[in-house]
């Protein structure tokens, strides 16, 4: 009994032996498999990234092209305006030179009057002045400096407004 008691023990340590190296295998297989499905997810995650990292920067490049057609564009309107508005500031000076060289003078219809103590609707209106064909009465030199200040004063805002229409065309035509 002695001999089969230490042929037991022979065979529960080999047993032990072959349990520890079966484990040690199955663990070892278990750390490689989950290594390889690690190392397959991250390059799984990588190919994502950088897919995702180009699509971000086609569409930065897409924005940025964009945004540099807007300014260009913005650029062109304020060149055309800036031109317009010294075109009418020009045209200002040359017509106040004008009034002051007395060369151009602003006038207003006037109704005929009627003579003193005559029917207004008997007396004959005032012949034609000037080759207007009715009676005119002319404005004074500062009441036709300011309207001519005015008028430019409106063709520039004119001018304003047909840049800030261009901008919102430009902005809406712009995709």
């Amino acid at each position: 009994m002695g001999k089969q008691r230490g042929s037991i023990l022979v065979y529960a340590i080999l047993a032990i032996v072959i349990l520890g190296m079966v484990s040690s295998i199955g663990y070892g297989i278990y750390n490689a498999g989950r290594k390889a499905e690690r190392a397959e997810w991250e390059a799984r995650e990588a190919k994502i990234n950088a897919e995702t990292a180009l699509k971000i920067e086609a569409a930065n490049q897409a924005v940025r092209a964009e945004e540099q057609a807007k300014a260009k564009k913005l650029v062109e309107i304020s060149g055309t305006l800036q031109g317009k508005l010294k075109e009418k500031d020009h045209a200002l000076t040359v017509a106040l030179n004008a009034v002051r060289a007395g060369t151009v003078r602003l006038s207003i219809p006037v109704a005929a009057c009627a003579q003193a103590g005559g029917d207004p609707e008997s007396s004959a209106a005032a012949g034609p002045g000037g080759r207007d064909g009715g009676a005119r009465a002319e404005l004074s030199d500062e009441a036709t400096r300011f309207l001519t200040g005015e008028a430019s004063r409106a063709d520039k805002i004119v001018e304003q407004l047909i840049s800030c229409q261009a901008v919102v065309r430009a902005d809406r035509a712009v995709k």
